[in-house]
């Protein structure tokens, strides 16, 4: 049932993006957009996607980081394959719900307890919608002017999405550093199945909820403890961010345009991510490369900013997603393979204890 979830989401993306497109394209000069495409230079476009990678990279840093913090040790390529499986799944499912699970899934599957990952996630999650408003917060008290004439418009869709990201810091915050918010918010959810006749068996769910809620409680404690952990991850995700967001500074570079200057791109990237990441698409397909176009248009030309669009989100998305896609089949390939292991172990031992007896 999750994998016909998951097939219709990719259907769902691929004919959303063949419409934006069909949009985009249709009144276009073809062989203009594809000229600026061959000319593209090669060098930028590979610094375009080393930016993309590390900024994929970057959240398994800060997911090492939190888990040392734990007291969980663990190396860094693991926790870099954790961020990838993340980008993959929160890709093909609506409002990017489905990376978590799959990343505390796999991080049982190494030895990590779902309360340590749990919280790590979420730990993680808060840092990166804080370290977002950061960025946007220095936007409009120093370059407030450049805002308000590059979103036009659509400065409705920015301040909603700012809101949003505000709103979702401070339920989380309540979840991580409120004595029993985790629980008050898990209790009143099965309440409201319940009554809903969603959940039949209340009770049951309760106890399960107590049971993992116990030892998400341990974690929460001990990252309540943290501030300084919670201001280095804070460094990393804004490094983290500006990368993904350099990534179309290198492609405007590549294209040989300029009168931009390296920050003004970034932001307007950065007004790109904010006003579209609160839309429940699967991986902001269709709307964001919409979006894209409406806003650097002005900045580039309609068809250079078509240009510039398929080669960021080329870039920061596809190549990405395909790198991701792989990496999770072979990290389930991997853990299929340990999984048959251990059961061959276990027989083996049984088999040693019969022959005993």
């Amino acid at each position: 049932m999750q994998k016909k979830k998951y097939y219709l989401n990719i259907i769902f993306m691929a004919v959303l993006l063949g419409l934006v497109f069909y949009v985009i394209l249709k009144d276009e000069d073809l062989s203009e957009i594809l000229n600026a495409l061959k000319d593209a230079s090669i060098p930028l476009m590979l610094l375009a996607a080393m930016a993309a990678i590390i900024y994929v990279v970057m959240e398994g840093v800060s997911i090492q980081i939190i888990l040392l913090s734990l007291g969980l040790r663990t190396n860094i390529i693991k926790c870099v394959k954790y961020s990838f499986i993340g980008f993959f799944f929160n890709a093909i499912t609506p409002s990017a719900t489905g990376g978590q699970p799959m990343q505390v899934l796999y991080m049982r599957s190494d030895g990590i307890n779902i309360g340590a990952s749990s919280v790590t996630l979420l730990f993680w999650t808060i840092i990166y919608k804080i370290a977002l408003v950061v960025i946007e917060s220095f936007v409009f008290i120093f370059m407030h002017g450049f805002a308000r004439t590059s979103l036009r418009g659509y400065m409705w869709l920015f301040v909603t999405g700012i809101i949003v990201n505000v709103v979702s810091i401070f339920l989380y915050s309540v979840v991580v550093f409120s004595e029993n918010g985790a629980k008050n918010i898990a209790y009143f959810a099965t309440w409201f199945l319940h009554k809903l006749k969603i959940v039949k068996r209340r009770e049951k769910i309760e106890k399960k909820l107590d049971n993992l809620l116990m030892s998400y409680k341990e974690g929460a404690e001990y990252m309540r403890s943290h501030i300084k952990t919670a201001v280095v991850v804070l460094g990393t995700t804004i490094i983290q961010r500006v990368s993904y967001f350099a990534v179309t500074w290198f492609v405007y570079m590549a294209l040989g345009l300029d009168g931009y200057t390296c920050i003004q791109i970034i932001v307007l990237q950065s007004f790109v991510s904010v006003c579209i990441d609160i839309l429940p698409f699967p991986g902001g397909v269709g709307v964001n490369e919409g979006f894209f176009v409406k806003l650097f248009a002005p900045v580039m030309g309609k068809s250079m900013a078509v240009s510039a669009m398929l080669l960021s989100r080329g870039a920061s998305f596809y190549v990405i997603l395909i790198a991701s896609a792989v990496i999770t089949v072979a990290a389930q390939i991997h853990q299929i393979h340990m999984e048959g292991r251990k059961i061959k172990l276990r027989k083996d031992r049984n088999q040693d204890s019969n022959e005993r007896l």
